[in-house]
């Protein structure tokens, strides 16, 4: 019998902070999300105003305190396919982590934000991407701890990155960009959107979200794809694009 194949779809997309009373706009939103029909998805500077069907399991980030309006998050994960178990991250209120099924095996999916570029921290007084760096390190180390505790599970890691890593020179400090390429070579990881989205036509713009797949998920044919921020004729949804990866999954 020929084998067809069957697509596995994981996407991540920044919502701009949804409001709870933000119907239309949220409303364009969630058509979105239902038109690119994702396995698993990261969503992050999200809200429980975008809620996916029943049909997903969702495990969500802690509101950060005096910053969050009641029923946001930062980032919430979604998956169709079984959430095993939720584990802990450096940062409840940055980092969500589960163990999930996936066509190809036991499946870790990070879900993330690294903070932008003037985010002054705690203290008020960082530097321009200091807070970037500082994070970027703390959340390596994080994924070191975890691949140590799952050693033959597949790996994902999605989110709001804010770094363009298409060299174009968008938005990135050269710096982090450099850091966070050996980190996942290290951990046998690749970014798989950091294709410029301008110069083959896919998009108008860099992207800053980003899909981080294990370098062994690469035999099933990652296919890459991007949408604006904005409906076709121009109404806004987000500040941010969205990127999904497809992979495709062969069955008898």
């Amino acid at each position: 019998m020929t084998a067809q194949a069957q697509m596995f779809r994981i996407a991540t997309w920044n919502l701009e902070r949804p409001k709870q009373k933000g119907w239309t706009k949220n409303q364009r939103r969630l058509d979105k999300i239902r038109e690119i029909a994702a396995d698993v998805w990261v969503l992050t500077e999200t809200s429980a105003a975008i809620a996916l069907p029943d049909s997903y399991q969702c495990v969500a980030s802690q509101p950060i305190a005096n910053y969050h309006q009641p029923g946001e998050h930062l980032t919430m994960l979604w998956s169709r396919w079984t959430i095993r178990q939720c584990l802990l991250t450096f940062d409840p209120t940055f980092a969500v982590c589960a163990e999930i099924d996936s066509p190809f095996g036991n499946l870790i999916v990070y879900g993330t934000v690294f903070p932008y570029a003037n985010d002054k921290g705690h203290s008020g007084t960082a530097k321009c991407w200091e807070e970037h760096r500082r994070s970027l390190q703390q959340q390596h180390q994080d994924w070191l701890r975890l691949q140590q505790q799952f050693p033959n599970h597949l790996w994902c890691i999605a989110g709001d990155f804010n770094q363009s890593r298409d060299d174009s020179g968008w938005y990135a400090d050269q710096q982090s960009v450099d850091f966070l390429t050996t980190a996942l070579q290290n951990l046998a990881i690749a970014c798989v959107t950091q294709e410029n989205f301008q110069e083959n036509g896919k998009l108008n713009r860099s992207t800053v979200d980003h899909i981080c797949l294990s370098h062994s998920l690469q035999a099933y044919q990652p296919v890459v794809g991007v949408w604006a921020g904005k409906t076709p004729v121009g109404e806004a949804m987000s500040d941010h694009n969205g990127v999904y990866v497809d992979l495709q999954v062969a069955q008898p």
